[in-house]
């Protein structure tokens, strides 16, 4: 078995189709500390079918802040208003000296007449603590250039907001910042510059600084992180404010910043950051020496979201979070590509899983590389698994043909091969009687196995089935010595292991959801129930392996659906939120992937830099069959965010395939794995790393192990 990879895992072919089912709208669950009046959530195409709840208002329709018109829209407000009456007010001074902004329970105040004029000051009342904003900083704040102050208050706006225009010795600069009358907290601000002078030589730091408001000093906030921003993924971090008692969500819109991006080589993975008592952009004096002269460029555009009180437990934090995503999410560049034909692309990766660089012949049997042209002369269990399925989804969605039954005669002939009957279950390294056995497993390796043996089982394979149940005792006895705890790596039979792998019990669940309808019945549902119980405590630490952790929402949705208590929902808001702070929640366009898809691509893993089509397409499918069983009884904002990873997922995967991509984009020549040292790029067969526009993409290979159809048969998914 190939050793854990630090960037990135398995990959692979993906037809996503679907169809909406419509299952019954019991009452939406609350905010823990909101009123909310629901307004649409964006309208989601599933497989051509529209999911847009019903019996809400009508709203205005999509704006656009961006540039480039036909590529990006964006809104003016969000959807979800979350009170019924306006929360925010505005005055300007007449002299244009300084304003005042309540939102909700803060007060945004600017007073370049008063002794600390070139701040900035936001707190909630009576706070002993606040925050300062310095447009770049301290050493080379803007404020006190301002020239101009403007205020737009109309009453019945989505919005207020101010301007403040300026020049400072080396660059004209334009600052605007909004509120929101209906979603109080929520604070949107943009620095647009155009230079034309030298910069003085001083530092530029981040914008926002935590002070004492009564002295403008530094002061101590005790800030306690959720969620750390994580390489790479949503441009985001999320924590709890003990000196203001106040939770706080910071946002960049990076789409936004793409051409200040292309112009200076500004590197946004680590954007926003936090240093110290101080966070914000990470934009530095070298990138503002970059820019053109006599251009405006946009270098900020952020968010700050804001709510008092700590969330009363995890679930409410998981929920807090997510609502203000999705409030925020409105309000960022959205691309708006038309989804691309994946029924084509699905037959030519069919037609290229013959390509003799996809499989190597060991013991007159056929079996399916890990990577395009791997010369190892051996085989995992990953990738028949992930061949086969994906074949039986096809067959079953589109019909059977020679081409999948081909498939599906080799792969059904190769799965017992790596039952190892020592331990009682599927291992990763095979054929046994090459690999001998395998020691040690990874714990979503193995799980998945069984899963998948389960699904196969449940489209009418029943050697498939057979596996999956020789497999119930080992995995039972394995969650029972562990306590629904997985490890990482474990030793097969004594199950001691290090390490933790919280997602994998959605996996383990999952499989004990389907062997109960493999004839094990309401003991198996007993086993899914204990492992959903133990998905609590881990917080933004719960995902693991992401196509485990989308796995563990759904299972929270099928126990909801078999035992008729939409309590279970309340553990699919942790995995929820898990994925999306791991999503790619803008648009690359610059440098490499400047012609190429990332929007809400999926890291693998906490600390990948990478999108890997194998978690996207799974976490896809189990995501796709959550929002048909859990539609109109989970929050809408949080169904909304779902719905809209499942449609740009058909979006930018699609451009993991090396022959949609433009000349550059893929490299020739892997360099991850001494075996794989070269791409076939004329393949439909997916690159296993989507990256950022600096870096090339497929230097990891193409995975082979990670086709997945995931238009799965109604025969195991539409459970009443």
């Amino acid at each position: 078995m190939r050793g854990r990879r630090i960037i990135a895992h398995v990959l692979g072919v993906i037809v996503l189709t679907a169809c909406a089912g419509r299952p019954p709208s019991p009452t939406v669950l609350p905010s823990p500390s909101t009123t909310t009046t629901l307004l649409p959530t964006v309208t989601a195409t599933l497989g051509g079918e529209a999911v847009t709840p019903t019996s809400l208002p009508a709203t205005q329709p999509p704006t656009n802040e961006i540039a480039d018109a036909e590529t990006y829209t964006s809104r003016n407000a969000p959807l979800a208003r979350r009170n019924d009456e306006p929360q925010a007010t505005l005055r300007v001074d007449a002299a244009e000296s300084g304003f005042s902004l309540e939102t909700g329970v803060y007060r945004l105040s600017f007073n370049r007449e008063s002794q600390s004029g070139a701040v900035m000051l936001v707190r909630p009342d009576n706070s002993t603590t606040g925050l300062a904003l310095r447009p770049l900083g301290a050493e080379i704040n803007l404020l006190p250039y301002v020239q101009h102050l403007s205020g737009d208050a109309s009453e019945g706006q989505d919005r207020i907001g101010v301007t403040f225009t300026g020049s400072a010795p080396w660059a004209d600069f334009t600052f605007r910042l909004w509120a929101y009358p209906y979603n109080p907290g929520l604070i949107h601000y943009r620095l647009e510059l155009t230079p034309w002078g030298d910069l003085p030589s001083v530092a530029v730091h981040p914008e926002w600084t935590f002070v004492d408001p009564a002295t403008g000093d530094e002061a101590p906030a005790g800030y306690m992180g959720y969620a750390d921003k994580a390489a790479f993924t949503s441009p985001a971090f999320y924590g709890y404010v003990e000196k203001m008692d106040s939770t706080l969500l910071h946002w960049v819109d990076v789409t936004q910043l793409n051409p200040f991006i292309e112009a200076t080589g500004y590197a946004p993975p680590a954007t926003p950051v936090r240093q110290g008592r101080s966070f914000g952009h990470n934009v530095n004096s070298s990138d503002l020496r970059r820019l053109p002269p006599g251009q405006m460029w946009t270098v900020y555009d952020s968010y700050l979201y804001i709510a008092p009180g700590a969330p009363e437990d995890e679930p409410a934090m998981f929920l807090r979070y997510l609502q203000e995503v999705s409030d925020v999410y409105d309000l960022i560049g959205h691309p708006a590509a038309p989804l691309p034909d994946w029924q084509a692309l699905a037959r030519n990766t069919l037609t290229d899983l013959n390509d003799p660089d996809t499989w190597v012949l060991l013991n007159g049997k056929r079996y399916w590389r890990a990577y395009v042209a791997d010369t190892r002369l051996s085989a995992e269990a990953i990738t028949q698994l992930d061949v086969g399925l994906g074949a039986a989804r096809y067959a079953a969605r589109y019909g059977p043909s020679d081409l999948t039954q081909s498939i599906l005669d080799d792969v059904l002939a190769a799965l017992p091969d790596f039952y190892n009957p020592a331990y009682g279950l599927v291992q990763n390294s095979g054929p046994l009687a090459i690999s001998g056995d395998q020691t040690r497993g990874d714990t979503w390796y193995e799980v998945g196995h069984a899963l998948k043996l389960a699904e196969l089982g449940l489209l009418g394979y029943d050697g498939a089935a057979a596996l999956a149940r020789d497999s119930q005792a080992a995995w039972m006895d394995f969650a029972h010595v562990v306590n629904y705890a997985f490890p990482q790596f474990y030793t097969f039979n004594t199950w001691k292991g290090a390490g933790q792998e919280p997602d994998a019990g959605g996996g383990y669940a999952l499989y004990m959801l389907r062997l109960s309808e493999l004839g094990c019945g309401d003991p198996c549902v007993q086993e899914a129930e204990s492992a959903v119980r133990a998905f609590p405590g881990h917080g933004f630490a719960f995902a693991y392996e992401t196509h485990m952790t989308a796995m563990a929402a759904l299972a929270a949705a099928e126990l909801a659906n078999l035992t008729g208590d939409d309590a279970w929902l309340n553990y699919a808001y942790g995995p929820v939120a898990n994925l999306v702070r791991l999503s790619w929640i803008y648009e690359v366009d610059y440098g490499l992937a400047a012609r190429a898809h990332t929007f809400f691509g999926l890291g693998p893993t906490q600390r990948a830099s990478a999108i890997t089509p194998k978690e996207q397409y799974e976490a896809w499918v189990y995501l796709n069959e959550f929002l048909r069983r859990a539609h109109g009884r989970i929050d809408p904002g949080v169904e909304k965010l779902v719905a809209e990873f499942l449609r740009h997922t058909l979006v930018t995967l699609a451009d993991s395939f090396p022959p949609r991509l433009p000349e550059g984009v893929a490299t020739m020549h892997p360099a991850a794995y001494e075996t794989v040292a070269t791409n076939r790029l004329d393949l439909y067969i997916p690159l296993e790393d989507m990256r950022a526009g600096q870096s090339g993409w497929g230097s990891i290979g193409q995975q082979v192990y990670g086709p997945g159809w995931p238009r799965p048969s109604r025969r195991w998914l539409t459970r009443p």
